[in-house]
């Protein structure tokens, strides 16, 4: 496992499906806001049931805590994956903007399958790494070969824990990081 800065600034949080990776990314991705760095990007929401009882996934812009719906509403017995590609694609000017704009962190929810095979944020991830901006994402364990050829090994591979996160947001040689506290996590509530 790769967990230092390796030449580009990337890393991706190993998921497993009962760990709390999504609220560990929120709440790093807050308490850097709350020192004054500039993060971006998106959060998962939680998953609630439409009223057909389908799956409806959501994400969660940083910039301004509004929920963005990206699933279809494929029925209540549907298998596999319910993300809807086009709003995806809608969804990527919050990371086209992050990466315009400049940021000192772009937040993805995550690297899954779309990602693996060239959709979803894969050109936006592109985009914001060739630009030396640090991305911080979520890949659960079945991606990571996917994940592996997609930043060529050069990615940092986190365990779920906020001092991983830390520890690899300040090996970054950036400016941003002087502003990371090292003490420990502030009480945040999820947005909603």
């Amino acid at each position: 496992m790769n967990d230092e800065y390796t030449g580009i600034p990337a890393a991706a949080i190993l998921h497993d499906s009962q760990d709390h990776s999504d609220e560990l990314l929120l709440r790093f991705a807050m308490q850097l806001k709350r020192q004054g760095l500039r993060v971006h990007g998106v959060v998962q929401a939680p998953q609630t049931l439409s009223a057909t009882g389908a799956r409806q996934m959501g994400i969660i812009d940083l910039a301004d805590g509004s929920r963005l719906s990206i699933s279809q509403d494929r029925g209540a017995g549907a298998r596999g994956c319910c993300v809807d590609p086009g709003a995806l694609a809608e969804a990527s000017i919050i990371l086209r903007r992050a990466c315009e704009q400049g940021a000192d962190l772009v937040v993805v929810n995550r690297f899954g399958t779309l990602e693996t095979e060239g959709g979803g944020f894969a050109s936006d991830l592109l985009a914001l790494m060739s630009a030396d901006i640090p991305v911080l994402t979520v890949v659960e364990r079945k991606y990571l070969a996917g994940w592996r050829r997609f930043t060529g090994g050069m990615a940092a591979e986190l365990p779920p824990s906020a001092e991983s996160l830390r520890e690899w947001y300040a090996s970054l040689p950036r400016e941003c990081e002087a502003g990371l506290e090292q003490a420990g996590e502030p009480s945040i509530r999820p947005l909603s």
